[in-house]
């Protein structure tokens, strides 16, 4: 099975790939392209401003678990933590994203869910 992703740098740069992988793919493969991985489900952009989304919206991010200790301190990744808040200011619009968590390092975003 064919799965197209996008790996997200911290200095702001990104690689589009595909990956030939069988359906829900194992940990190990996955953190091949990551390191120590963490997943997170994000709502695909395209959908930011809908007035309803559906289990299909989302897509699955892995982040570098150990991305805040490795990059120099805090060293953020603007366009991952983006993704990574906007479901949640979606719902929550009165929040302010700066007090909520940041993805720190690599992440690789695929273009569906891929974890079961």
């Amino acid at each position: 099975m064919m799965y197209r992703y996008t790996i997200l740098r911290p200095d702001g740069t990104s690689e589009a790939g595909e990956v030939d992988w069988p359906a829900d793919p194992s940990y190990d493969a996955i953190a091949k392209l990551v390191g120590p991985i963490e997943r997170v489900r994000i709502l695909d952009p395209a959908k930011f401003d809908a007035a309803q989304v559906s289990r299909d919206d989302y897509r699955d991010m892995f982040v570098d678990e150990m991305g805040h200790m490795r990059e120099p301190p805090g060293r953020r990744n603007e366009k991952a933590t983006w993704l990574y808040r906007a479901n949640w200011l979606r719902v929550h619009p009165e929040d302010d994203p700066e007090e909520l968590p940041f993805i720190a390092g690599v992440a690789v975003v695929f273009d569906r869910v891929i974890w079961r």
